[in-house]
C-alpha cells in the first residue's frame, strides 16, 4: 500500500503550492479492474461453455425440424418405391411371356411415376418393351451382371432415359428358368421427377422444399438447386440416416440442407430451407447465453473502472495537492472541509496528514528559531574575531613603525597582508546568508581589491585582470583559497615587475570534469621554475601547504623572460 501511495501522493510542487504533474493513477486503477477481470473470468467462461452448448443445440434443433421432415418424405417415397417393386414381382410372370405393353398399362394404374417396362433375355437383349420397342442392349451390361451374379433384385442411380427423355431410377428383378438357370431380367423405370412430387405430397412447414438427388448429386424437383456437394451424399449413404449441411450460396442466402437415404436405393431425399438469420431463435439463444455474461463481465468493469476515479483516484489526487501545498511550506493550511464528503479512510488519512504537519511546522518552527540563534552566534563570532584580527593588524602597523630594518619591515607588511586576509574571509561570511558556503566571486574581489591597496598596486603600475565564474566553495576552503591568493599576488606584486610595471590575471573556473581551477599568471620577468631556492622559499612552502589542505593539484610554470603562472586545481567538493 505504501508504494501506490507513493505513486500517488507526488511529494513534488511547485512554489505555489501546487502539484508539478498531475499524480500516476494510472497502475491502481488498472491493477484493481485487472483483478476484477481475473475474478469474473470464470463467469464469462461459463457463458461461452453455455453458448457453445447452446449453439449446438440449436444445430440439433434445426436438424431435428427437418429431419421430421425428412421422415415422412422418406416413407413416402420408400412406400411408392416398394410398392412399385411387389407389382414387379407379382407381374413378373406375365413379362416374362412378352407381355410388356399390357404388363405397364395394369401397374401405371398404381404406379404414376412409372416411365416404362422391359424384359431382357440372358444376355441383356430387350424381348419387348413397354414402348413397342426390342432388340435393343441394356443401357449398363454390368447391372445385367450384377443380376446374374450377385443379386436377384436391383435399384440404380438416376439415369438419362433416351426414349423417356427423363432421369429414371430402374428396378431390376431376376428372372430364372424352371431349373433355377439366369434366364435375364425384368425392369421397370420410376421418372425422377414424380418421384419428387410423391415427397411433397405431405404437408410441409413453410419456406421447407423437398426434393430428390442421386448418388453423383443431382437434384430432383428443386427450384433452389440442381447440383450437391458428392461428398455430401457419400456421407449420408455411410451413416444411414439424415445429415444436416450448411450450404453458402454466393449473394444469397445460405442454405440448411438434409439429405437422407431412401431405403436401399441409391435415391435419397433433399429437404432445405433457408438458414436461421442473426435474429432468429437459433441464434439469439446462443448469443445471449454469452452476451448477457460478457454484457454484465463489461458493466461490471466499467463500473469499478468509474468508482474507482470517485471513490479514490479522485481524492487521492486532492491528498497529492495537499501534500504538495505541505511541501512548499504552508503548514497552516487545513484541509479537513476539503474531505467532508470524502469515504472515512480518506478522510482518516486527510487528517493524520493534517496532523503530521501541524507536528511538522511546530518543529521547522523550533528549527528556524533555534538556527537563527545559531547563525547570530556564529556571525557574532566571526564578527568579533574580524575585529580582533583588525586590532592584531593595528599592532603590526604600530610595531612596523618603529622599525629600521627594511627586512623587518617586510616581515611585518607580509604578516599584515595574511591576517587582513583572515579578517576578510571572516567578514565575508558573517555577511552571508549561508554560513556552510562562500560565494566565490564577491569574496575573491573583496580580498583582491583591499591586497591591491594594501600592496600599492596603482602606484607600481600594476593592473589587475580578474575573472571569477559564479562558484560557491565550503566555508572551511575559504581561508586556505584566500592565503594562496594572498601569497601567490603578493609574489607576483613584488618579484615580477619593474618600474615600467605590469599586469597580474587571475581567474577562477569550473572545467568539465567538475574540478575548480584557480589560476594567477603574470607578464612579469619570470625565473627558472626548477630553482631550488624558489622552491624553499618561505611563500612557495605556504602555497604548497595549503594546496595540501584543499586536497587541490598545484603547478607553477614559469621561465625567465616568460611571466609565471600559477595554478590551483581543486576538486569538486560538493
Amino acid at each position: 500500500m505504501t508504494s501506490w501511495i507513493r505513486q500517488i501522493i507526488s511529494p513534488r510542487a511547485t512554489d505555489t503550492g501546487a502539484p508539478a504533474s498531475k499524480p500516476p493513477s494510472g497502475p491502481l486503477r488498472r491493477r484493481l479492474v485487472i483483478t476484477l477481470a481475473i475474478a469474473l473470468t470464470p463467469v464469462l467462461f461459463l457463458g461461452a461453455l453455455s453458448a457453445v452448448i447452446d449453439a449446438h443445440e440449436a444445430v440439433e434443433a434445426r436438424s431435428n425440424e427437418l429431419m421430421l421432415v425428412a421422415d415422412a418424405t422418406v416413407d413416402g417415397v420408400e412406400q411408392s418405391i416398394d410398392e412399385a417393386e411387389l407389382l414387379l414381382d407379382i407381374y413378373k410372370p406375365q413379362v416374362g411371356n412378352s407381355q410388356c405393353r399390357e404388363v405397364y398399362n395394369e401397374m401405371e394404374r398404381h404406379i404414376p411415376a412409372l416411365s416404362g417396362l422391359i424384359r431382357f433375355d440372358a444376355d441383356g437383349v430387350a424381348l419387348c418393351a413397354s414402348n413397342g420397342k426390342s432388340g435393343f442392349h441394356s443401357s449398363n451390361p454390368e447391372w445385367h451382371e450384377t443380376l446374374k451374379h450377385e443379386t436377384p433384385e436391383l435399384r440404380t442411380d438416376a439415369f438419362y432415359g433416351a426414349a423417356s427423355d427423363d432421369w429414371i431410377f430402374a428396378i431390376f428383378s431376376r428372372v430364372d428358368k424352371p431349373d433355377g438357370s439366369f434366364d435375364g431380367s425384368v425392369s421397370i423405370g420410376l421418372r425422377s421427377l414424380e418421384l419428387a412430387g410423391l415427397a411433397r405430397t405431405k404437408i410441409l412447414p413453410k419456406g421447407v422444399e423437398v426434393a430428390i438427388v442421386d448418388l453423383d448429386g443431382r437434384v430432383f424437383g428443386s427450384k433452389r438447386f440442381s447440383q450437391l456437394n458428392p461428398a455430401w451424399i457419400a456421407s449420408a449413404e455411410r451413416s444411414g440416416e439424415g445429415k444436416l449441411f450448411v450450404l453458402r450460396r454466393p449473394d444469397r442466402n445460405a442454405l440448411d440442407v438434409v439429405i437422407k437415404p431412401i431405403g436401399p436405393a441409391n435415391v435419397f431425399a433433399v429437404i432445405s430451407r433457408s438458414s436461421p438469420g442473426v435474429w432468429s431463435e437459433f441464434t439469439l439463444q446462443p448469443l445471449s447465453s454469452f452476451g448477457l455474461p460478457l454484457l454484465a463481465f463489461s458493466v461490471a468493469l466499467l463500473a469499478a473502472y468509474l468508482a474507482m476515479d470517485g471513490l479514490v483516484l479522485h481524492w487521492l489526487r486532492r491528498l497529492g495537492s495537499t501534500v504538495g501545498m505541505y511541501a512548499a511550506g504552508r503548514y497552516k493550511f487545513r484541509p479537513s472541509r476539503a474531505f467532508a464528503k470524502a469515504p472515512s479512510e480518506i478522510r482518516e488519512l486527510a487528517r493524520a496528514i493534517e496532523d503530521m504537519a501541524t507536528d511538522i511546522d511546530e518543529r521547522d518552527t523550533k528549527l528556524k528559531d533555534a538556527l537563527a540563534v545559531r547563525d547570530a552566534a556564529v556571525k557574532e563570532i566571526h564578527h568579533r574575531v574580524k575585529n580582533n584580527l583588525q586590532i592584531v593588524t593595528s599592532f603590526l602597523n604600530l610595531q612596523g613603525r618603529q622599525l629600521q630594518d627594511p627586512k623587518a619591515q617586510a616581515a611585518i607588511a607580509a604578516a599584515r597582508h595574511r591576517i587582513d586576509a583572515l579578517a576578510i574571509v571572516h567578514q565575508t561570511l558573517y555577511q552571508h546568508e549561508r554560513l556552510e558556503l562562500v560565494s566565490m566571486r564577491p569574496f575573491l574581489n573583496g580580498l583582491i581589491d583591499h591586497l591591491s591597496e594594501a600592496l600599492g598596486m596603482a602606484e607600481s603600475h600594476i593592473r589587475l585582470e580578474q575573472v571569477y565564474d559564479e562558484i560557491e566553495r565550503p566555508a572551511d576552503d575559504a581561508i586556505p583559497i584566500a592565503l594562496f591568493l594572498v601569497e601567490s599576488v603578493t609574489n607576483a606584486t613584488k618579484y615580477a615587475f619593474g618600474p615600467e610595471g605590469g599586469t597580474i590575471s587571475i581567474s577562477l573556473k569550473t572545467e568539465a570534469d567538475n574540478t575548480t581551477r584557480l589560476t594567477v599568471s603574470d607578464d612579469g620577468a619570470g625565473f627558472d621554475a626548477g630553482s631550488v631556492s624558489i622552491r624553499k622559499g618561505l611563500g612557495s612552502r605556504l602555497m604548497s601547504a595549503f594546496a595540501r589542505q584543499l586536497g587541490a593539484t598545484l603547478t607553477i610554470d614559469s621561465a625567465i623572460g616568460k611571466g609565471c603562472t600559477v595554478t590551483l586545481a581543486m576538486p569538486d567538493q560538493h
